[in-house]
């Protein structure tokens, strides 16, 4: 058996109280490639009634997706005791802890690049993300304004002055594309990935299915999971596209990507293309 990477600076954070077993799934999938000094999931804790082993719990209740970039931005604090975080979602993880470079823990903020971005903006990403302590420091200072998305608020709002006035480093556009990828899709082997829309670059066609089984429908409204639905039909695997529209059929979702979507999956099953199921 691989012996596991050993990053004894780093603790696994992952924040999920919608999700939070997809959000343990995620945290495990690291844990398998990676050592860390520790893992904690802020979650609704009466929504995990069995804690998984080597992970920790943290009471949170958030309400919003801007509840939850306030949280990252200001209320990580004081319960990261390393010099570095990992922070994951439950659609981002380690892909290969071989791929890792010891001189990221150099930087304060690392994250996979951003689409359409100029070198000076494109890092980057925060739903797989490498932060340091230093930066959770910084973010208290009052003078900087937070708001939604957290990570367009640092990387984009205040990246200058953390830069400036806090002497922090932002990794590279380099290394950002060796650490991770989201919506630019990388040339190489990277550390790890963010995003619905490629799980299916990651994941066996069954592990898929099932996964997209499991789903809330809420997951389904997003652009997100259309992408996901879109390339699914393109590849042929029809049964799972077609749990994504059928949650979006529940939705009550008639807008016109939906229309298309389920345009194209007809004309995919009257192709032949793939596996089918009951179409949305």
């Amino acid at each position: 058996m691989k012996a596991r990477l050993n990053l004894p600076d780093v603790t696994l954070v992952c924040v999920d109280t919608r999700t939070p077993a997809l959000g343990i799934a995620a945290m495990q999938r690291c844990q398998a490639q990676v050592q860390f000094a520790d893992a904690l999931l802020f979650t609704e804790l009466a929504r995990v009634p069995t804690p998984p082993a080597g992970i920790r719990l943290l009471p949170l209740q958030i309400d919003s997706v801007p509840a939850y970039s306030d949280f990252m931005l200001r209320g990580l604090l004081p319960h990261i005791t390393t010099s570095h975080l990992l922070v994951v979602q439950w659609d981002g993880y380690v892909l290969d802890a071989g791929q890792w470079d010891p001189a990221w823990l150099q930087c304060d903020y690392l994250g996979a690049p951003l689409r359409n971005e100029p070198p000076e903006r494109a890092v980057g990403n925060g739903g797989f993300s490498l932060r340091s302590r230093r930066l959770l420091q910084a973010l208290q200072d009052p003078a900087l304004a937070m708001r939604h998305p957290e990570d367009i608020c640092i990387c984009h709002d205040h990246r200058a002055v953390l830069e400036q006035r806090h002497g922090l480093r932002f990794g590279s556009l380099a290394q950002a594309r060796r650490f991770a990828y989201e919506r630019v899709l990388p040339d190489a082997p990277t550390f790890g990935f963010h995003g619905l829309f490629n799980l299916h670059r990651v994941m066996p066609a069954a592990e898929l299915h099932a996964l997209v089984a499991s789903l809330p429908d809420g997951l389904a409204r997003g652009l997100d999971a259309h992408d996901l639905c879109a390339e699914l039909i393109r590849q042929g695997q029809l049964g799972t596209a077609a749990l994504v529209l059928a949650a979006r059929k529940r939705l009550g979702m008639n807008d016109r990507r939906t229309w298309r979507l389920r345009w194209r999956f007809a004309l995919a099953r009257l192709r032949g293309g793939g596996a089918s199921g009951a179409p949305g």
